[in-house]
């Protein structure tokens, strides 16, 4: 226990302090951003490019790596669909948001920092593997629901014109994909291992360096922009969501993967699928103007949450 809390405590504490600066307004309100945005385009982008490049992923097939992560990705999606339906009492593109948030993890603010601190760098390279598909395979099938659903309401409402367009929708995709660095740094990293380079010199330096940055400021950053996301209207949807999220979500990962892979990619597969909700959900809900309360709630109490339900889940996989 004391091995567990030792990963665990610096994360939440590294969390807690960015709340806390945030909350004393210690630095202008433009910090968590431009932090967040540092994070986003260059320390991650690098970690993930470095990693990728300097992977040993041994014998085991991905695929099997992806089936079990998304095996529990599959039925949370749909069981957040119907909490937003049956609890909520959103509208489909709010059902759609309800979705997103009990299954879209933060694998990059806070599985990153978790997985490196609890499994080195072994534990990366698996890490890495989950996201180089999570968010193109996130992004789709939410654009594509979220646009189908868009149309549905807009004939609800007496609007026989509006229709869901899949070509627009995997287009939109398609660009928001090649200007993600995240996206970009991960192909760039499988293009480097294709040419049998080795990372030395000052490039090897300097992606270090920049690497080393990414867990704690990711951490710091989330802490940060934690204030934003304020508790509004209801709460039995958001808590359901959040118990489906840390509880189910990472227990079907452990069944499922269980006859499927090796220990140590196991266990990076439930940690991942055990960490927190994401701020793609509420970047989501914002942009569809539905369901932002219970994505804003939903990201707060399983950010909170999971400094005991990660205890928890990395005491049963070390």
């Amino acid at each position: 226990m004391s091995l567990v809390l030792s990963i665990v405590a610096p994360i939440f504490l590294l969390i807690a302090l960015g709340t806390a600066i945030g909350k004393l307004r210690l630095m202008p309100e433009t910090t968590g951003d431009a932090l967040t945005r540092f994070v986003f385009l260059v320390a991650v982008p690098v970690l993930l490019f470095r990693t990728v490049a300097t992977a040993e992923f041994g014998d085991t097939s991905p695929v099997w790596l992806w089936a079990s992560y998304f095996a529990g990705v599959a039925p949370l999606y749909a069981l957040g669909i119907l909490v937003g339906a049956r609890i909520a009492g959103l509208d489909r593109r709010g059902q759609v948001i309800a979705g997103v948030s009990a299954s879209f993890s933060n694998l990059l603010f806070v599985g990153i920092p978790i997985v490196e601190r609890a499994f080195g760098h072994e534990g990366l390279n698996v890490l890495s593997l989950i996201l180089a598909v999570h968010m193109p395979t996130m992004m789709a099938a939410s654009t594509l629901l979220l646009e189908r659903a868009a149309a549905l309401d807009a004939r609800g409402s007496g609007d026989g014109t509006a229709k869901a367009s899949v070509a627009r929708a995997l287009a939109q995709v398609g660009r928001n994909l090649s200007r993600s660095p995240l996206a970009v740094c991960i192909a760039l990293g499988f293009l480097w291992r294709l040419t049998g380079w080795q990372l030395a010199g000052p490039i090897d330096e300097v992606t270090r360096l920049l690497s080393q940055t990414a867990g704690p400021l990711a951490l710091v950053a989330l802490g940060l922009s934690l204030p934003r996301y304020r508790i509004r209207g209801a709460l039995a949807a958001p808590l359901t969501v959040t118990a489906l999220t840390l509880a189910l979500q990472p227990l079907i990962v452990l069944l499922v993967g269980s006859a499927l892979l090796p220990p140590l990619w196991l266990s990076v597969a439930v940690i991942a699928a055990a960490s927190p909700v994401g701020v793609n959900a509420y970047l989501f809900a914002r942009f569809f103007r539905t369901g932002e309360s219970l994505a804003a709630s939903t990201i707060l109490f399983s950010t909170v949450g999971s400094a005991a339900t990660l205890s928890l889940w990395l005491l049963a996989m070390t």
